[in-house]
């Protein structure tokens, strides 16, 4: 098959969307498929930065402005019909759109223009978003996504009235902001031919927006599998420690991933004060980067611990199997993700896992690799405390980390994806012929 991947964010962004659209690719063409990303050129030059990246010409990058809504976004601002012709003479059997962005929404309205099967994948929980950034700045760009829905989808009169009842004001910034989202993301997956939700969590959630009748669609659960990084030396766990005044007897309570306000990643600090007070060996480790970065360093530095936290910055991820090899507790307080991959690159490696979002991944279950807790900076120190004191604790969850994520490999789960595939083009036949 001859397969679309859009996405609105893309290398050289690091995120877990950027490695699982990646991660796709290769996998698709591993299993002789023909596949396309198309993605934001993070500049109004396209083929500059596509020397700059050094990429195929499978790679199709759009003109955007960086930063036009928030730091990490890239909008895309130019779509004109070449484009469009230039996707259509590919002639992709299916389109896979991981963002209901500009790029997103691009590949849906290419899919409707060329009777294309389409297939939606829910990377992102938007309305954890909105809920948590309670300032509304995100409701323009809502707005400006709403007016691409008529052009990206084939819609009918029932739809634009659904349309237009999103513009209605509401009683508060943030409440409307939920309402877009909720409504925007059910219309536009009612229209696929399949929508994959990547954990329990965001399966439930769709399947609860699903109000109306006329608004219904299936949802898979599948979550994207991960291949264990390999494993370091001692030598390398050693040169990682020294590089970053890590003592030989540290204990390391890990955190890798984006450092954004939204994933709750303040609550670690007074954590690290509790367990400290415990465990005078325990270290917390925050391991990448982002706009959060500078408050959380001043938060440290204004903790009762400001020498037991550590900030190595973004770190590319054939470096990470050190980082996970020199911890002892994976932390994860993030309550919106939608599956998180570090999670299953740490139980690949055989780390115990603390986190708070109870439907969020398969491969951790409280009291077998793990503890789930409430959000609740107690109750976490706890459940870290208690895994730090007890080797023979460690070592269970460890192996039992190691079991869970055995069962979500990238090929595995990409085998699971041609599936999915396979039924969206069957649904989209089936449909022509009603």
């Amino acid at each position: 098959m001859k397969i679309g991947l859009f996405t609105d964010t893309y290398r050289p962004s690091i995120n877990g969307i950027v490695y699982v659209v990646d991660s796709t690719k290769k996998h698709l063409e591993e299993l002789g498929h023909e596949v396309y990303i198309f993605c934001p050129a993070r500049s109004i030059r396209p083929s500059k930065n596509a020397l700059a990246f050094d990429e195929d010409d499978h790679i199709i990058r759009f003109p955007s402005i960086k930063g036009a809504f928030y730091d990490d976004y890239d909008t895309s601002i130019f779509f004109p019909p070449r484009v469009l012709r230039r996707i259509r003479e590919l002639e992709l059997d299916v389109i896979h759109f991981f963002t209901p962005g500009q790029v997103g929404l691009m590949g849906v309205y290419t899919a409707f223009k060329s009777d294309t099967p389409l297939v939606a994948q829910h990377c992102t929980d938007l309305r954890e978003y909105v809920e948590h950034y309670r300032d509304g700045m995100l409701l323009p760009g809502l707005l400006a996504l709403i007016a691409l829905l008529p052009f990206a989808v084939k819609v009918d009169g029932k739809d634009l009235r659904e349309i237009m009842k999103l513009y209605r004001p509401r009683r508060g910034r943030v409440e409307w902001n939920i309402d877009i989202v909720e409504r925007m993301v059910t219309l536009v997956y009612s229209k696929c031919d399949a929508v994959v939700a990547l954990s329990r969590k965001s399966k439930i959630q769709l399947e609860s927006w699903q109000h109306a009748d006329n608004y219904k669609y299936m949802v898979t659960l599948k979550p994207d599998g991960v291949t264990p990084l390999p494993a370091s030396t001692k030598a390398e766990q050693k040169a990682f420690r020294e590089q970053y005044g890590i003592a030989p007897d540290d204990e390391l309570i890990t955190f890798v991933g984006r450092l954004g306000a939204e994933k709750n990643l303040a609550m670690l600090i007074p954590v690290i004060e509790q367990v400290h007070a415990v465990h005078d060996k325990a270290r917390l480790l925050f391991v990448g980067d982002f706009e959060y970065r500078e408050t959380l360093e001043s938060l440290a530095a204004a903790s009762l611990s400001p020498d037991r936290i550590t900030f190595t910055g973004a770190l590319p991820r054939e470096e990470l199997g050190r980082v996970y090899d020199t911890s002892s507790v994976f932390a994860f307080p993030s309550l919106t993700d939608t599956q998180a991959w570090v999670l299953h690159e740490a139980t690949h490696a055989g780390l115990p896992v603390v986190m708070i979002d109870p439907e969020l991944s398969e491969v951790v279950f409280d009291d077998e690799n793990g503890y789930i807790v409430p959000n609740d900076v107690s109750e976490f120190a706890t459940a870290v405390t208690r895994i730090l004191g007890d080797k023979k604790l460690q070592k269970r969850f460890g192996e039992r980390s190691r079991e869970l994520s055995g069962q979500f490999t990238e090929a595995g789960q990409i085998q699971k994806l041609e599936k999915v595939y396979e039924t969206a083009v069957a649904r989209h036949e089936t449909k022509q012929f009603n």
